[in-house]
């Protein structure tokens, strides 16, 4: 595996897919991409103020760079090249098209995220992702 992709949530079960992408990564020297997507629309459709609308994705977006930057410290020691991303949209499909358009061979992720209940097996996120990816896909518990 030379290149990992992470996406990550802030839920422990993110966490743990970054530990276990830390120990995949260092057998190989990969190249890591730690990925948080914020859907702003995801919270509520039907939403049309748009300054609240304004004010959400900026949070969201806040929200995303902090998360990111409490993972990458997780890799300071990282002996391959780390990389961060912030995207917004779909969650499930923006981790798929990047998977895709940047060549990643694999994808490290928690089973569940933060908005899951935990009486799911898989959330439906990672669970899209493992059945439409054409790429290999951790699922980490």
């Amino acid at each position: 595996m030379k290149k990992i992709l992470v996406p990550v949530d802030g839920s422990d079960n993110s966490k743990k897919a970054l530990e276990r992408a830390y120990e995949l990564g260092t057998l190989k020297n990969s190249e890591i991409l730690i990925l948080t997507v914020v859907n702003s629309q995801r919270d509520n459709p039907y939403i049309i103020d748009q300054d609240y609308m304004s004010k959400l994705s900026k949070d969201n977006i806040a929200h995303g760079e902090k998360i990111l930057e409490e993972a990458k410290k997780k890799f300071e020691n990282y002996p391959g090249e780390v990389k961060t991303l912030l995207r917004n949209g779909d969650i499930a499909e923006t981790i798929m098209d990047i998977a895709e358009d940047e060549g990643y061979d694999c994808i490290v992720m928690g089973r569940r995220g933060t908005n899951i209940s935990s009486r799911s097996l898989l959330g439906s996120v990672s669970n899209k992702v493992l059945n439409y990816a054409n790429k290999c896909v951790f699922v980490v518990k």
